[in-house]
């Protein structure tokens, strides 16, 4: 009794072709097992698409303890340097940008909703940024950064001051 390919000899005994069917049959069970695990576990990361998706986290600022005093701020003229922004659907795109103090700051509604850019310790906008009804699509913002820090900015409507469409301009001395 020899072993068959075909599985159509033997008595079933292990080493006979019946017994190697078997044992051929768990083994394949198991690649095949072993399979679909790595393809479910490849299937979960993130796709190429995934690219424009924005997660992050909002840059940490620094507060003056009480009766602390900021040493004075030294300001620039602008360098004629312009960086720009898009706001894309539910995104700013690129959500943080490091730019030399001078540069200005272009944003520009290129989605199909409204948006507005409100900076994060100013929701009012009184400061700088802009409101809903001055930032609709295809609309422009710019603002020129002249003095170094970090300036975090959201869109109200689609987010908060550390999640969903946030972004930060941080500014360097030149």
């Amino acid at each position: 009794m020899g072993v068959s390919d075909t599985g159509s000899r033997g008595t079933g005994s292990r080493g006979t072709a019946v017994g190697c069917t078997v044992w051929r049959s768990r083994r394949v069970r198991a690649v095949a097992v072993a399979f679909g695990v790595v393809v479910t576990l490849t299937a979960c990361g993130a796709d190429r698409d995934d690219s424009l998706r924005v997660t992050s986290v909002a840059p940490t600022t620094t507060t003056l303890a009480p009766g602390e005093t900021a040493a004075p701020v030294e300001t620039f003229a602008p360098n004629g340097e312009t960086v720009d922004v898009l706001s894309l659907d539910n995104n700013f795109i690129v959500q943080h940008i490091t730019v030399e103090a001078g540069t200005e700051v272009h944003w520009l509604n290129n989605g199909r909703n409204d948006h507005n850019i409100l900076p994060a310790d100013d929701p009012e906008a009184t400061t700088w940024g802009a409101l809903t009804e001055d930032f609709a699509p295809t609309m422009e913002y710019s603002k020129v950064f002249d003095t170094p820090g970090v300036y975090v900015y959201y869109c109200s409507i689609h987010g908060t001051p550390t999640a969903a469409m946030f972004g930060s301009v941080t500014v360097v001395a030149p």
